[in-house]
């Protein structure tokens, strides 16, 4: 499903955060990006069975909440970490608005992650499938309590030139120095992957 992707690309950014935590957070506001990103998964999370295309595909965001819990646990101690007197003012409060957003991300992995847990020591299952998961989550929505959240219909218009394009462009920059720090290719290895990504 495409949405799937959407949501495994949202997760790689806010990964990529936490993974440069120290030298993001100085020269960017981060956090304001991580909080659109925790916004749309709100947005699913809280009105995602009315656009989905299926209850299926409601299913496998929490699928992948629970999967990907670690990225979100880990966002939330960096955003708790620096909102409670690691930052400046500005980092102080947008990491508080980050941490304050994620809520609804934290209750999914703490109401269903000892549901599974219990489900497979009851069930002497050392390894649960996906649809093993998902049969869990299914069976335990009825319990969950979410918070709802203002203003998750509004947005900035989209622009041509965000305010954000600046950051982008440091970001890929970034990715591609640190690929060819790490590649060392041999001017005939280059001529050979060069071809190859022109005969794409």
């Amino acid at each position: 499903c495409t949405h799937t992707y959407v949501h495994l690309a949202l997760v790689n950014i806010l990964k990529y955060f936490v993974a440069n935590e120290q030298h993001l957070v100085p020269e960017y506001d981060i956090f304001s990006v991580a909080q659109e990103i925790v916004k749309i998964f709100n947005l699913f999370i809280t009105y995602g069975d009315t656009f989905l295309p299926n209850p299926a595909a409601y299913d496998e965001l929490y699928y992948e909440i629970i999967r990907m819990r670690k990225v979100f646990e880990d966002l939330y101690q960096m955003a708790n970490r620096l909102s409670g007197g690691g930052g400046s003012g500005n980092v102080r409060t947008s990491s508080a608005s980050l941490a304050s957003s994620l809520t609804n991300i934290c209750s999914i992995s703490t109401h269903f992650v000892p549901k599974i847990d219990s489900w497979s020591l009851q069930h002497q299952v050392a390894s649960i499938t996906p649809e093993q998961v998902l049969d869990v989550v299914r069976s335990n929505y009825d319990t969950l309590t979410l918070k709802l959240y203002d203003n998750l219909d509004h947005y900035e218009r989209y622009s041509e030139k965000p305010k954000e394009t600046s950051f982008f462009t440091m970001l890929v920059r970034l990715v591609i120095q640190d690929t060819r720090s790490t590649i060392s290719l041999s001017s005939l290895q280059q001529q050979v992957v060069l071809g190859e990504l022109a005969a794409l």
